[in-house]
């Protein structure tokens, strides 16, 4: 059975951009669709037995709204009339924070993918995540999707690109974004960028007297083609089902990936291979490409419960 898509609703901007993403997936997926507002909700901590008092209240973050659940009712009918074969439920959610709350239904409710909107800084169809999103991106128990301010998407989706490095988290993305590039019935594009190093400069220097110096161009092309080849063969170990193509490029990969994210519907980044497990850990690559992307990021925090497929009624 398929993990429901768990959306993250502000009630202050009215921000439709997550629901969109969550309507889309759902529908093509099959996954049930759940879109959460959370509002203030006090609730008491345990502290410990040398306090005079057994219980404190946490203090609520200033984001939160006293009262979400006229949004919340507004959005559910919306959603009825618009939305044909589609399970969806609209909750209002009390708690400290919005991260916390969204963290815990998650958890609860078996999320195969966490769905929030970036912050109200960025520009309209820029990605620039707020502390929502930034929070979430830690410890989240599913994968973690990041819409850009005001997006929408018209049509079914076309194009999925998932960022390839020839690691074991690198791998894990392309096996979530071939799934849901079959699932979907859209065209997965594997990116791979190489990034021009000064030890590269080292390689086009004559070794023997036989093997002559090279045009620092050839050597980033030879990297650029083991980087293909690299691509190309985890790509080769799926059954297919899905119309897939490897793409090379040579740059700054956040640069590329950013610039190649205006023609995606969707792309798919794994996170650093070091570090706490269900965290994301973004590094420069990956912090700037969520910060700037022009379509939604989806996130794969390492050692989570249930990978990206899970959203597909594939547990991983």
């Amino acid at each position: 059975m398929s993990r429901p898509v768990l959306v993250g609703y502000d009630p202050r901007t009215l921000d439709q951009a997550p629901v969109h993403l969550g309507v889309m997936l759902s529908r093509r997926t099959g996954a049930p669709l759940i879109v959460a507002s959370v509002q203030e909700g006090l609730r008491p901590i345990a502290l410990g037995s040398e306090q005079t008092v057994p219980f404190a209240v946490t203090a609520a973050d200033e984001e939160l709204v006293p009262d979400c659940l006229p949004e919340v009712q507004l959005l559910q009918q919306e959603l009825e009339l618009e939305l044909e074969g589609v399970e969806v439920k609209c909750r209002a959610l009390l708690g400290a924070s919005v991260p916390a709350a969204l963290h815990e239904a998650a958890e609860a409710e078996h999320a195969g993918l966490l769905v929030v909107g970036s912050t109200r800084r960025g520009r309209i169809g820029r990605t620039l995540p707020g502390s929502t999103a930034e929070r979430l991106l830690h410890g989240a128990p599913c994968p973690v999707a990041v819409v850009p301010h005001r997006w929408t998407r018209d049509g079914e989706p076309e194009t999925i690109g998932v960022a390839f490095v020839d690691t074991e988290e690198g791998r894990d993305a392309l096996r979530g974004a071939h799934a849901l590039a079959r699932s979907l019935g859209a065209r997965l594009r594997v990116l791979t960028v190489v990034r021009p190093t000064l030890s590269m400069y080292a390689e086009t220097e004559a070794q023997t007297a036989t093997r002559r110096a090279k045009h620092f161009e050839d050597v980033l092309g030879e990297h650029k083609a083991k980087a293909i080849r690299a691509a190309e063969r985890a790509l080769a170990e799926f059954d297919g089902g899905a119309e897939a193509v490897v793409d090379g490029f040579i740059g700054d990969p956040a640069e590329v990936l950013v610039d190649l994210s205006q023609h995606l519907d969707l792309l798919i980044l794994g996170s650093r291979g070091y570090g706490p497990l269900r965290a994301v850990l973004l590094g420069g690559v990956s912090r700037r490409v969520v910060d700037d992307a022009r379509c939604p990021v989806i996130v794969l925090p390492r050692g989570v419960e249930w990978a990206l497929e899970a959203l597909l009624g594939a547990e991983a």
